[in-house]
């Protein structure tokens, strides 16, 4: 109560209050508050105690009790305070002002090599939490429609091919490389059946090869001196060759047409997925190229891949074993060479197919060479052929072609020229015996 009169009496109290309040004096500051709040509670009632009398006795009586309420629950309000006031003293004491700088030493010190410090190690710090977060992300094991919401997926042939890899990647549990090996094997697998057509076709057509060679010889010779006749004669006997012995060029066409699409779909697929990139694909190699989302820094894959065709090109032809002219095998020497520093920048994931591919490959060469395994798929066993005594020079396949093609042109032509002639015949026979009617 003390207190309460002296602000009352004394409202310099009050400001000197809030000055050592400014100063940092915090429990001044907490007295000068609870001064406030009693003032501001009390002086009402004591304007109310100096108008009262000339009000009436009633309203008089009225604002007394009012007054005395008012002013009980300020003094107990001041008394709480009272009581807390040893706590926050004690607790004022155990801060200095001093450890607090103010806003204008804190300027002071600032320096641009300051702020450089300081944005350099939020900067780190920052590449830390996202190389966390990263990796957290490329260990989290994918769903079905992954590929889809990362806009992977469409209804195309690489949409596809990224669809099954998705699957096995996840109904199996591999991890991404063994998963492109496996759906590079299952593939290669599905089309063996094919295969197998194109090896009995192409053997057949390497057995009967001196005799095609003269009938083709033949209807070169027919061209150039413009004997019809002739050519149509050894076109037809070709054809008659062909259907003979159950082969055809053109079917050795099939595999380059079969293999294309699924070479191109994987190299569109792996390329898409590794720009991307896929998280998972991040660490989803093994030995050196635990990234399969970058190049092979060792050039290891690249050369392996180059070795890996060379050496499909000297064991010979996939769809039978044949082998090449020596002016194609150099040219795939070469192709094979150039290949190292024209797909070194590649991601290791299309490497990964690639080796796969050419495993397999070779294997399958060496695997339908084998006498059993040909009598078990009835492919013919290739005859060896004596080279041919002639000096001039021989045709290749698209010329025998192009040759067997005018030959068949030309047979067409002529059936057609003597199916016209023979209906022209049968309308003068026709013609004639309307006539002798007539008569």
């Amino acid at each position: 109560m003390s207190m309460l009169r002296l602000s009352l009496a004394q409202p310099a109290g009050l400001k000197s209050a809030v000055r050592q309040y400014a100063t940092g004096k915090t429990v001044l500051a907490f007295r000068a508050s609870s001064m406030i709040r009693s003032s501001s509670l009390v002086r009402p009632a004591m304007v109310k105690q100096m108008w009262a009398p000339s009000m009436g006795a009633g309203f008089h009586r009225h604002m007394s009790t009012e007054t005395s309420s008012i002013t009980n629950a300020a003094i107990t309000t001041l008394q709480e305070e009272q009581r807390q006031e040893p706590a926050v003293a004690e607790a004022a004491t155990l801060v200095d002002p001093s450890i607090f700088p103010s806003a204008a030493e804190v300027m002071e010190h600032v320096t641009e090599e300051t702020v450089a410090t300081a944005t350099a190690s939020s900067t780190s710090v920052l590449s830390e939490v996202a190389a966390q977060n990263a990796e957290t992300v490329s260990q989290v094991a994918m769903k079905y429609g992954d590929l889809k919401a990362m806009g992977l997926v469409n209804f195309s042939p690489v949409g596809g091919l990224e669809t099954i890899l998705e699957a096995v990647h996840i109904s199996t549990g591999l991890p991404w490389w063994a998963t492109i090996a496996v759906t590079t094997v299952a593939i290669r697998t599905a089309l063996v059946p094919f295969i197998v057509k194109l090896q009995g076709n192409t053997a057949r057509l390497h057995n009967v090869k001196p005799q095609l060679d003269r009938l083709t010889e033949n209807m070169k010779l027919a061209k150039e001196t413009n004997d019809t006749a002739a050519l149509a004669r050894f076109s037809s006997q070709t054809q008659e060759l062909f259907a003979k012995n159950d082969c055809n060029p053109l079917k050795s066409l099939m595999l380059p047409l079969l293999q294309a699409p699924v070479m191109i779909s994987f190299y569109l697929a792996l390329r898409d997925m590794a720009q991307l990139p896929v998280p998972q694909f991040q660490n989803g190699g093994t030995a050196w190229f635990t990234d399969l989302t970058i190049a092979d820094p060792t050039y290891v894959l690249p050369v392996a891949s180059s070795l890996g065709f060379l050496a499909i090109m000297e064991l010979g032809s996939e769809a039978g074993g044949v082998s090449q002219p020596k002016a194609m095998k150099n040219v795939m020497r070469f192709m094979a060479v150039a290949m190292v520093p024209l797909t070194m920048n590649f991601p290791s994931a299309i490497f990964v197919y690639w080796l796969t591919s050419n495993v397999f490959t070779a294997g399958q060469i060496m695997f339908f060479k084998a006498p059993a395994v040909r009598r078990f798929f009835n492919i013919p066993s290739l005859i060896a052929h004596a080279k041919p005594k002639t000096t001039g020079k021989q045709l290749g396949f698209m010329e025998s072609f192009k040759a067997s093609y005018e030959g068949g042109l030309a047979a067409k032509q002529k059936e057609v020229a003597v199916a016209k002639d023979r209906e022209n015949k049968m309308m003068a026979q026709k013609l004639r015996r309307q006539n002798r009617k007539r008569i």
